[in-house]
């Protein structure tokens, strides 16, 4: 099976910075991927980022409706424990109406303190928040009348008449690092989206494989996204160069927040760049992110490729000349490769 691409925007912006003018910039990488055979534009999230200005996924991708043809919209992903699941369900349900029933929604934990107790989600509960607020947003889109009483609420036989268009609701992706994650994932037979530069190959490739195991003990296909950092330099050398303040400050920040302390310490992100990139990033010239992509591909097998090939102060010029040379010179060359 060959994968499908898509392009995860970085709608994250420096202090300071004109952040309408950057978001401005990132609809012409948008365009680019709508007219070079994407599929597929996303959006992810955090709150209380301050480092960045972080823009709200939901109303980004509204914006971007229009500038989408036919591309799927989605989120990479949804503070799922965080939303009240009500307002969730229909914000989710509008954007799929207004796209004519192209939204995915992927969801995930989330692992921040500050979001936690900002949204006053004891630590203790969010993983129970995460399932009941996904299950009431499912039901609110599929059932006639829902009954419900939960940490975030109750409904008393509520009638709902928003609906997303997909039947019976649009597609949701599972997000999630451990074993724990993944086994619940499995359970389910939602499709796992994995942060695939968050952890090197070779732990990607084992995580894939107890993914897979898990669900066939369920007795489910086994459907796998990656979510891979990207950017395509002229040569190797100045891929590296182009992209190492940016690409290091963004791996700094997530190490700041703690994303990696839920990952064994052999992934942790406390290292120089230049040992931190290796195994990771789809980073190099053009043969050399064919073959990571290839490698990618054929090891891990995923239906869906998400690439970001932006991080907060990567100027817009050169994110440009990256992507077309990867639809130029990249992607062309993986149209045979398959897992």
């Amino acid at each position: 099976m060959v994968p499908q691409y898509g392009l995860v925007l970085c709608s994250q912006f420096p202090p300071g910075d004109d952040a309408g003018a950057r978001f401005a910039e990132q609809v012409e990488q948008v365009h680019h991927a709508r007219d070079h055979g994407f599929t597929s534009v996303w959006a992810t999230q955090h709150y209380l980022a301050e480092e960045v200005q972080y823009l709200h996924p939901l109303a980004v991708l509204g914006r971007l409706i229009p500038e989408t043809g036919d591309l799927r919209i989605g989120t990479a992903i949804t503070l799922m424990a965080l939303a009240h699941p009500v307002d969730l369900a229909e914000q989710l349900a509008t954007l799929d109406i207004l796209s004519g029933g192209r939204l995915v929604l992927g969801a995930g934990l989330g692992y921040r303190d500050v979001e936690f107790d900002a949204f006053g989600v004891p630590r203790d509960r969010r993983l129970r928040r995460f399932r009941e607020n996904l299950d009431l947003v499912r039901r609110l889109w599929t059932e006639d009348e829902v009954h419900f009483e939960g940490d975030t609420g109750r409904l008393d036989g509520i009638r709902p008449l928003l609906r997303p268009v997909q039947r019976p609701h649009p597609p949701i992706w599972l997000a999630g690092h451990t074993e724990s994650a993944l086994g619940r994932t499995a359970r389910t037979g939602l499709p796992w989206v994995a942060a695939a530069a968050h952890v090197d190959a070779d732990y990607l490739r084992t995580q894939a494989a107890f993914f897979r195991e898990r669900c066939a003990e369920h007795g489910h296909d086994a459907e796998i996204n990656v979510i891979q950092e990207v950017y395509v330099g002229v040569t190797d050398d100045e891929a590296v160069e182009d992209v190492r303040e940016a690409l290091a400050a963004k791996y700094r920040t997530y190490q700041a927040w703690g994303q990696d302390k839920i990952l064994p310490e052999s992934q942790s992100f406390d290292r120089e760049f230049d040992e931190l990139r290796r195994g990771r990033f789809v980073l190099g010239g053009p043969r050399t992110c064919r073959d990571r992509l290839a490698e990618l591909i054929e090891t891990v097998g995923p239906t869906h490729v998400l690439l970001r090939p932006q991080w907060p102060g990567l100027p817009h010029e050169r994110v440009m000349a990256s992507l077309r040379r990867l639809t130029d010179e990249v992607l062309p060359a993986l149209s045979g490769v398959t897992a």
